[in-house]
């Protein structure tokens, strides 16, 4: 395992973050702008990403290997998604911030850390497990995850509108999953653009964080003992449930190391730049983002001695 490589990578969002609150505490653009970029990331750029990275050729192989991976994925949010529920409810979390601390437990960076991080620690051939393993999320962050992120906002709780799990996220999963099971490919500047659009969701989420971490009092980031806990939850207990819940089952180096590894990933970026679209607490969010990707500096090495 490099772990110069994964420390690197992490070094690499904290500077894209801090370019984000520096931008924004110099007036570069304001608070119009950065809501602006998040409905650019949701509506724009993140479908872009889904879409490109299912594009990969169909096998048979790969076939079996997407059903294995798919029922550890599923099992994984099962477990995701109890411990998002009853922490928060054990923490006596007020009622309107438990969407964001759930959201925070159940939704990690997988995407824009968990790959890179997966390829240093096992090697190239495990990013295709990883994809396989990130389809459940960008299929329930948008829908389990902006129903959680609702749930929190003022006047939502009752007036839920169905409406909102009809969204570019889910559009585009499906749309990718169509094809990579029939191989067909749009046309080569189609392809471009969709991969063109998608590489911009990693620095370009991750400046919108650190713009909305510049709404935040500097002395309140490090403030409120909650969020400490759901970051250490996050980060070590949802790996450690993983591989107990895994291990005795799982002897695939890569079925088991995947996911462990991705459940020790920090919180979504896109926790803060949902929460800005559901109109919830996105400085609650982004304390948590930035928390998260904190402490993950020493926590990931960690986690990656169970799987390695």
């Amino acid at each position: 395992m490099d772990f110069i490589t994964v420390f690197d990578q992490i070094l690499l969002l904290f500077l894209l973050v801090l370019a984000g609150y520096a931008a924004r505490r110099l007036e570069v653009f304001d608070d119009k702008t950065t809501s602006g970029l998040c409905s650019l990331l949701v509506k724009v750029t993140l479908p872009a990403l889904i879409i490109s990275s299912l594009m990969v050729p169909f096998s048979s192989e790969r076939l079996t290997a997407c059903g294995e991976m798919l029922v550890i994925s599923v099992v994984f949010y099962a477990i995701s998604l109890i411990v998002a529920w009853v922490i928060p409810t054990l923490l006596g979390a007020p009622e309107t911030d438990r969407g964001v601390y759930g959201f925070l437990l159940m939704f990690s960076n997988t995407a824009f850390m968990g790959f890179p991080i997966i390829e240093a620690i096992f090697g190239t051939d495990a990013l295709f497990y990883a994809a396989i393993f990130n389809l459940p999320f960008n299929l329930l962050v948008f829908s389990v995850g902006i129903i959680m992120l609702h749930w929190g906002a003022a006047g939502e709780k009752k007036s839920l509108d169905p409406k909102i799990l009809l969204n570019p996220g889910i559009v585009a999963v499906l749309i990718g999953l169509i094809l990579f099971v029939t191989s067909v490919r749009p046309p080569l500047p189609v392809t471009g653009a969709l991969a063109s659009l998608g590489s911009l969701t990693t620095p370009l989420s991750m400046i919108v964080v650190g713009a909305m971490l510049a709404r935040i009092n500097p002395t309140e980031v490090f403030a409120g003992w909650r969020v400490y806990v759901v970051t250490g939850a996050r980060l070590l207990l949802m790996p450690v449930v993983v591989w107990a819940a895994l291990v005795p089952f799982v002897h695939d180096p890569y079925l088991l190391g995947v996911p462990v590894v991705m459940a020790a990933m920090p919180a979504a970026a896109f926790a803060a730049i949902l929460a800005e679209e559901c109109h919830t607490d996105t400085k609650l969010a982004s304390q948590g983002v930035f928390l998260s990707t904190l402490f993950s500096v020493g926590t990931i090495p960690f986690v990656a001695l169970l799987v390695a």
